[in-house]
């Protein structure tokens, strides 16, 4: 349970950046997210969905997964409760 948990942190930090760094494409494609979690598609989706039903996540038009504004405060809460 603590790796989904991970696993969904590590989606909204990925996608938060995104989001940051490119707000003209802040879509990420299942393939690049693969890739920057070195983790399935199997073992993205449950994650994914999660995300999505919670209204962190939305898919957009062209199929990327984005952070959406309830997405960006979870990010920024995970921020502030990061130890410094």
């Amino acid at each position: 349970m603590r790796e989904a948990r991970q696993q969904r942190q590590a989606i909204i930090s990925a996608l938060y950046q995104q989001r940051r760094l490119n707000p003209s494409q802040p879509g990420i494609t299942l393939t690049d997210l693969e890739q920057m979690l070195k983790v399935t598609k199997s073992e993205l989706e449950f994650s994914l969905w999660y995300l999505t039903e919670g209204l962190f996540v939305k898919r957009t038009d062209n199929g990327t997964h984005s952070i959406s504004l309830k997405g960006v405060d979870l990010a920024e809460d995970m921020i502030e409760r990061v130890p410094v």
